[in-house]
């Protein structure tokens, strides 16, 4: 870049100084020697000869490490290098033939061979006569700033690339000016070409589908006031008709005052995403369906055969023919209990799983877990136990058939992998606050215990804590992820403490309601 032709001249024009003009050349000459940028002067050459350089300042040798003698008298190119850019060196050369001022920023080099940025302001000097004699040239160093824009250039251009590579839209929307500026790929993921947008915000809210647009701008005026972030989905309609999932991400930058001045996002299409998730649920609930209907259809033939054959045990029989339907009543019992686990794993994989509150007693939750367990306990010589540190007849609002349906499932697993020793259930008060109470409930055994490694994978679904386990006791793995999913319904989860071959404890905290009327009876 050159600018208008100007020259210095010496002594000083009046009107720039009140001393006298040797004063003034000793002031500039301790300016000029004394200054942080590198000021060097060189002479004008004749035909024949090159130009030399007369005076550096101090400056000049801290920056480049050459001394004076190093370069008074040589040519000032003694600082040019490998990648000094021809076409740079070329306008300040063909400036200073004409005898022009010059501004230019060019890469020189010290002399150690280290690269470094400068800034050159070269103008010339004439005497009295108006004779060029000198040049001037200050320099200054402009490395960081160099290095800085070229990381800003680097990084944008990385962003840019990540951008089209992730199809991600960027854009910018002034609050002042009530203005949208968008990337290209937002043209692209709205179905329009650049001429086609006019930049306005209501522009971009008529693109938007009506059902959706005004949570969209609603979720705007909240990010906007700082109430939340800018994190929606919205559907947009092209011109051809066609409907497009919209993610849109962005941040809001403030004034000092916390106002609001612009806001920076992104937007990218999810409409291959939503549709999979569509395609998934529907392959799920038709998958729920079939699993549904078939452990109804199993169950029911199921029912039929343990009736008859309870029926036939009444009946006068041989040993022999008792032990085969013993065995026949045990095996039903068995596949009775996975198409149940089965049926409730599907009712909960279809989002079907419901909470239903009703009043109900702690009473009521043992008297179930003793009628249904005390025999098969005794069968194997274990003690059930049951601990409650409240009062029993307390009245709670809850689910008592889920809450029953996880304990039972918890006991029954118990019982299974217990050989000697007991199984005790034991619900504890943790805290109360007015009418609600948060109750720990813990099942513990005395059993075969679960590893360490086991531990982590022993809610998933079908899952054992090793093959041979399914082997020896039976069961589907699903007990557990059934109970932990209907706890999820509730707020809570299961937690475990196991040591393997000393015992399992299985418990959650449960936040319940006392019925108002039974509120004095804890």
């Amino acid at each position: 870049m050159t600018s208008a032709n100007h020259s210095a001249k010496f002594p000083m024009e009046e009107s720039f100084s009140i001393v006298d003009p040797a004063e003034y050349l000793r002031l500039a000459g301790i300016i000029i020697a004394n200054t942080n940028d590198i000021v060097v002067i060189t002479d004008v050459p004749n035909v024949n000869q090159e130009p030399r350089i007369v005076y550096v300042n101090e400056a000049f040798v801290r920056e480049t490490g050459y001394s004076p003698r190093d370069v008074l008298g040589k040519n000032p190119q003694i600082l040019l290098g490998p990648r000094s850019d021809p076409a740079t060196r070329g306008r300040i050369y063909g400036a200073l033939s004409e005898r022009k001022h010059v501004r230019e920023e060019i890469l020189n080099y010290k002399k150690n061979g280290e690269e470094f940025w400068q800034e050159l302001n070269i103008f010339p000097i004439a005497n009295e006569s108006g004779v060029y004699t000198h040049w001037v040239s200050i320099q200054r160093n402009i490395t960081e700033r160099k290095l800085s824009e070229k990381l800003i250039f680097e990084t944008k251009n990385r962003l840019e690339l990540a951008a089209r590579a992730g199809a991600v839209g960027i854009w910018d929307f002034d609050f002042f000016n009530n203005r949208l500026a968008w990337d290209e790929q937002m043209y692209s993921l709205y179905g329009i070409t650049r001429d086609q947008f006019t930049g306005s915000y209501a522009d971009w809210t008529e693109r938007l589908h009506q059902e959706d647009r005004a949570d969209a701008e609603l979720s705007i005026t909240k990010a906007m006031e700082g109430a939340s972030e800018f994190n929606t989905q919205f559907r947009v309609i092209w011109p051809d008709g066609s409907i497009h999932f919209i993610r849109g991400l962005a941040e809001v930058e403030r004034d000092v005052n916390n106002k609001p001045l612009r806001m920076v996002g992104t937007n990218w299409d999810i409409t291959e995403l939503i549709n999979a998730k569509m395609d998934a649920e529907a392959a799920l609930k038709v998958k729920t369906q079939f699993l549904m209907n078939m452990s109804h259809e199993i169950r029911t033939p199921m029912t039929g055969i343990l009736g008859l054959s309870s029926l036939a045990l009444f009946e006068p029989l041989s040993p022999v023919v008792r032990d085969y339907l013993h065995g026949i009543e045990s095996s039903a019992k068995l596949l009775l209990e996975i198409v149940n686990e089965i049926l409730d794993f599907s009712k909960l994989e279809a989002d079907k799983g419901h909470i239903n509150t009703a009043p109900f007693c702690i009473q009521d939750l043992f008297a179930r877990v003793r009628s249904l367990f005390a025999e098969s306990a005794k069968a194997k010589g274990l003690q059930l136990n049951l601990f409650c540190d409240l009062d029993q007849h307390v009245q709670l609002i809850g689910d008592f058939f889920q809450l029953s349906l996880v304990i039972n499932n918890l006991i029954g697993n118990a019982i299974k992998f217990t050989e000697q020793g007991s199984v005790d259930l034991s619900i504890k008060l943790l805290k109360l606050e007015g009418a609600t109470l948060t109750l720990s409930f813990v099942v513990k055994d005395s059993g075969i215990g679960i590893s360490q490694e086991a531990q982590p994978q022993i809610l998933e679904p079908f899952a054992q804590a090793d093959d041979s386990i399914s082997r020896r006791f039976g069961g589907t793995g699903l007990g557990l992820t059934i109970s932990n999913r209907i706890l999820g319904l509730m707020g809570s989860q299961l937690h475990i403490q196991s040591i393997e071959g000393q015992g399992s404890s299985f418990g959650f905290d449960l936040v319940l309601v006392q019925e108002r009327r039974n509120q004095n009876t804890i």
